[in-house]
């Protein structure tokens, strides 16, 4: 299971990306800008933010503090949107996706990601797990 964050204006297509990203077993938290990100998430770490493009290239700065070790941004445009991202952010972003449409693509980074911090030993629910035997 991954955390991750979604961040864009579209409620009904971060609701139907959020329920698809549930039911293949990740927690999502939700947010319409990086600012109001920032505060739901309060300390936590993601393993992957999915931002909309216009956000990411207004404040995407604010984002990389926030994704925890090991893990990933990625960029998704609406189906109307040819834009594609500058080339400073093309860099810190590990996929564009076009939303709706790249649904598998996006539930394989996913699973792609979470591979990938594992064999790092970044493994985010293990971090979770490792911190909570500490508290005790």
């Amino acid at each position: 299971m991954a955390s991750i964050l979604v961040v864009g204006p579209d409620a009904a297509l971060l609701e139907g990306v959020a329920q698809t990203l549930v039911g293949a077993g990740h927690q999502v938290v939700i947010s319409r800008d990086i600012p109001e990100a920032l505060e739901t998430l309060r300390g936590s770490h993601p393993l992957l933010a999915l931002v909309d493009c216009e956000e990411l290239q207004t404040r995407g700065a604010m984002l990389q503090a926030v994704v925890a070790h090991g893990g990933a941004v990625l960029a998704f445009h609406c189906d109307d949107d040819d834009s594609r991202l500058p080339y400073r952010l093309n860099r810190t972003t590990l996929a564009e996706l076009k939303l709706p449409l790249e649904r598998q693509r996006l539930l394989a980074l996913v699973k792609y990601v979470q591979d990938r911090a594992r064999a790092a030993g970044r493994d985010s629910a293990q971090d979770d797990e490792s911190s909570h035997r500490a508290d005790l």
